[in-house]
């Protein structure tokens, strides 16, 4: 297993809509420079995904991954798989001098929960606004 990032492969979105039971199309799933899409691989198929955005704090200085879109294919999953996924992007965070790792995940996700309390995550007291234009 290997991991690359996104280049112009649009295998991860089918992951990503049956994961997230989303419906995004390869048309709206562009990239921003501050953008990249880490893939697990399996020979030729993806098999895990890890959205990173990175966010710049200016005043305290600071550099932020925002994880989104984390997720492992069904017949991998429970395997470590998704522990292997993180790690790599702590290690990418860590060699670029990244000072913290955030990502929100719904509470039906247990296991993923889980894993990110195992990883030393703590969970922030916040509440999400939200407004669509």
């Amino acid at each position: 297993m290997e991991f690359s990032y996104f280049t112009n492969e649009y295998d991860a979105l089918d992951l990503i809509n049956s994961t997230f039971n989303t419906n995004a199309s390869k048309e709206k799933f562009i990239l921003s420079d501050n953008q990249k899409l880490l893939l697990l691989k399996n020979d030729n198929e993806v098999i895990g995904t890890c959205l990173i955005t990175l966010k710049n704090n200016p005043i305290n200085n600071t550099k932020t991954y925002y994880l989104d879109y984390i997720c492992i294919k069904e017949n991998y999953r429970g395997k470590g798989l998704g522990r292997k996924l993180f790690k790599e992007v702590e290690q990418i965070a860590k060699n670029e001098n990244v000072n913290y790792l955030e990502l929100t995940s719904n509470k039906n996700r247990e296991s993923a929960r889980k894993m990110y309390l195992s990883e030393k995550m703590t969970i922030k007291d916040t509440d999400i606004f939200f407004k669509e234009l």
